[in-house]
């Protein structure tokens, strides 16, 4: 689950996420990205969660622990980074 998920959308478009886009819908890749490490690790992913980039590192460390590939991990982060950006800037 994501908190401000709208939010985020408007965020990351706003910071250029998914103006090239040809194909894939790079906007919902984050948004899933999100999900599944809420998924993952059976959190919300809120501003209390995810909130700074020690958070980022923290989560990013759990999700190593799960066996995942680095590139998912990578996308993830990603992800992560945004929302952290967004919480810092509301």
């Amino acid at each position: 689950m994501i908190e401000n998920c709208e939010k985020y959308k408007r965020f990351i478009k706003a910071c250029g996420v998914g103006s090239r886009d040809k194909v894939a819908d790079s906007i919902n890749s984050y948004v899933s990205y999100l999900n599944s490490v809420s998924r993952h690790l059976g959190i919300p992913i809120n501003s209390e969660t995810l909130a700074s980039i020690d958070d980022l590192e923290n989560l990013s460390k759990k999700l190593e622990e799960k066996s995942l590939s680095k590139k998912t991990i990578n996308n993830y982060r990603t992800a992560m980074r945004h929302y952290v950006f967004m919480a810092q800037n509301a």
